[in-house]
């Protein structure tokens, strides 16, 4: 009796063990957010700011998902331009939900006057392979353009 149950035992663990081994290979294989969903902000004007976030393949980021703050509390941002992504059902929130992958190019008006600020955009997306990452806050220090008095002369 005890042969068989240790026998049976070593064949569970060895089960066990490579089952194991293989959640954490494919843990592994996924991207680091930061590298899933490149960030980069930069100012087009002096009331416009230029948010990009290049999407690695494989990965989406969702529409709704998108948060925009500025500080010094001061700097009003206006309603973001964000481009029309792609509907998908979304089996983690059991609803069809607007994607984006690839560049994703979102334009962000500044109501106030400021000179610098720093600018902070939250996004969320997931991988193809099945992982959901946390939501992630991504940010930029950013001086805004003056508009030249000498322009056109």
């Amino acid at each position: 009796m005890t042969t068989f149950l240790l026998r049976h035992l070593s064949v569970l663990l060895l089960v066990s063990q490579g089952f194991c081994g293989t959640v954490a290979m494919a843990a592994d294989e996924f991207l680091p957010p930061e590298q899933a969903f490149r960030f980069e902000a930069r100012t087009i004007d002096a009331h416009h700011v230029e948010v990009v976030f290049n999407v690695a393949d494989g990965h989406y980021l969702y529409r709704e998902r998108f948060a925009f703050a500025a500080a010094p509390a001061e700097v009003k941002l206006g309603k973001p331009v964000i481009p029309p992504g792609q509907f998908m059902f979304d089996e983690n929130f059991g609803k069809s939900l607007e994607t984006h992958r690839g560049r994703v190019v979102i334009r962000l008006p500044i109501e106030s006057e400021t000179a610098a600020f720093r600018l902070t955009v939250t996004s969320q997306g997931c991988a193809d392979a099945g992982l959901c990452y946390a939501p992630m806050q991504s940010s930029a220090r950013l001086s805004l353009v003056k508009a030249s008095s000498n322009a056109g002369r």
